[in-house]
């Protein structure tokens, strides 16, 4: 699980979001939160959804299609995509808008 993150908002005030994900200052990865659909999906560099991982907003249902890292995706591990995607929803709630960034530290 990651130990520190930080999540950077890279596109424009409108939904879809895409975010820069920097997990332990080493991997990189794409989500986009979909005011819209009420989702949260793993993306690539260009906003594209992966179909790797999603999370579900209003029940916080998380759906994983096919291997725990499909190819061609990312490096990003299922427990950290939640963690991620969880900090990312709680925050838009918390401020009822995209947050621009969010870092997060663990011991």
């Amino acid at each position: 699980m990651a130990h520190s993150f930080q999540l950077k908002l890279t596109s424009d005030g409108t939904s879809p979001h895409l975010y820069r994900a920097l997990v332990d200052g080493t991997t990189e990865a794409f989500l986009i939160l979909n005011e819209e659909s009420a989702t949260v999906d793993l993306a690539d560099r260009d906003g594209n959804i992966s179909g790797g991982m999603r999370l579900s907003i209003p029940g916080g249902q998380f759906k994983l299609a096919g291997e725990k890292n499909p190819a061609g995706s990312t490096s990003l591990a299922v427990e950290d995509f939640k963690l991620l995607a969880a900090h990312l929803v709680s925050q838009w709630r918390k401020q009822g808008k995209a947050p621009a960034d969010i870092r997060k530290f663990f011991s």
